[in-house]
């Protein structure tokens, strides 16, 4: 699985997740806290600035404890309507630019499929 951070500007962070891994609260939580590192190197112009988190109401994201962790950064998050598959964000400005880049692209990295990165002993892949 893959967990793909991305503004209007292009795509900041990427994180893969070995299969069958389930991204709970607090591996969430784990991962925004690469993210905003990579949001600060990426884009240091934005750190001081009023800026906005969006994404779905998956139980990660909705759990008191992310709210709490998100207030507690500074993060301000938009609502997402509930039922709203009209309203995916990754549909419109992600996934086709991800389809052009990969077009042709072919995985011959088989533990990304299996185990993949992010498995013990293996301390997981950031794209850049």
């Amino acid at each position: 699985m893959v967990l793909s951070f991305f503004d209007n500007c292009g795509v900041i962070f990427q994180h893969y997740l070995p299969m069958r891994t389930s991204v709970t609260a607090a591996v969430f939580k784990d991962i925004m806290n690469m993210f905003l590192k990579k949001f600060k190197e990426k884009r240091p112009e934005m750190v001081e600035r009023d800026w906005y988190f969006h994404f779905d109401n998956a139980p990660c994201h909705t759990a008191n404890s992310t709210k709490e962790f998100l207030a507690k950064k500074g993060i301000k998050v938009i609502d997402h309507p509930p039922y709203s598959p009209d309203l995916a964000p990754a549909d419109f400005f992600y996934f086709p630019v991800m389809k052009k880049m990969l077009k042709g692209v072919e995985i011959v990295d088989k533990s990304v499929q299996k185990d993949g990165p992010g498995s013990e002993g293996h301390p997981g892949r950031q794209v850049p």
